[in-house]
């Protein structure tokens, strides 16, 4: 799993340094003129930080296969031995034009033959935060959850935190409510109103916006809405990997109608691999108002 790890972070620090140099390069938030398969729109960047994560994960011997956002299928290598990785290479790249928070999203699957079952194959999980600082969180049953900052002096993370539990009740939450009339279900609604009183933060980027409430309590929602019936966010790139995590702290992760997220099948038909889905991440606090309502 080190290994595995080192890759990762690896593919972060490449990743970092592109967003580093923002628009001194020429194609920096420039739209590729293509769509990926998850039906968004491609940034140059986008492709940039994919191949960067493709770099990484080829060179890692513990790695048998992979599965990115931007790709139409699973890319296996030779060998039936090894870790199957899925990820969002570069998450929030809508925010590159106006220099705001952007990440990368991970899942880490254990060692067997074909794909996982569900979300309960995972063995570890993380993100990368591309901000004021590179931050890099990689969870994994054995050591709970595990903060590290990347010294750009010597271009390593160093571990600044260890095993880390969300708070048991925070002071914010994280949400678009001014969609909230075309949420299609009555519980996030219900949810979003109780939560009223307290700081809403929204930085559409799911990287940064679940890491502060990972950090600090509280609870991250992206329901169903009108213009998007199955939820917004791809189950095996950004909803597996976050509900890993915030189970792993302590938390939460379920659709809206309460079933965990891990506990769902893992789409084993290319044209359901980039299936999307709502999210609703929390503490304890949170995730027990919700579940009542």
């Amino acid at each position: 799993m080190d290994e595995v790890k080192e890759a990762l972070q690896h593919a972060a620090i490449e990743i970092a340094e592109v967003m580093r140099v923002g628009d001194l390069n020429s194609n920096f938030g420039k739209k590729k003129g293509t769509q990926n398969d998850s039906g968004d729109h491609q940034e140059t960047v986008d492709v940039i930080a994919d191949e960067a994560m493709e770099k990484w994960l080829m060179r890692c011997s513990a790695v048998r296969g992979f599965a990115s956002e931007e790709r139409d299928d699973v890319i296996m290598k030779a060998g039936n031995e090894g870790f199957l990785v899925t990820y969002d290479p570069l998450d929030g790249s809508q925010n590159i034009a106006v220099n705001i928070t952007t990440g990368m999203i991970f899942a880490v699957f254990k060692e067997a033959r074909g794909l996982p079952r569900n979300g309960r194959d995972i063995v570890a999980a993380g993100y990368a935060i591309f901000g004021a600082a590179t931050s890099f969180v990689f969870a994994t049953k054995a050591e709970g959850v595990c903060l590290y900052t990347l010294n750009h002096k010597t271009s390593r993370f160093e571990r600044t935190k260890t095993d880390h539990k969300i708070p048991t009740k925070g002071k914010v939450y994280a949400c678009n409510e001014g969609l909230v009339s075309s949420w299609c279900v009555p519980r996030s609604v219900a949810w979003a109103g109780a939560m009223r009183g307290r700081s809403v933060r929204w930085m559409a980027c799911m990287a940064s916006d679940a890491h502060r409430i990972l950090m600090n309590g509280g609870g991250f929602l992206l329901p169903a809405d009108a213009k998007n019936s199955n939820g917004k966010l791809r189950l095996v790139y950004e909803a597996y990997p976050m509900a890993f995590i915030f189970e792993t702290a302590g938390g939460t992760g379920t659709l809206e109608n309460l079933t965990p997220l891990l506990d769902m099948p893992f789409p084993h038909q290319v044209q359901k691999l980039h299936m999307k889905v709502p999210v609703f991440l929390a503490g304890p606090a949170e995730s027990e108002v919700y579940s009542k309502l």
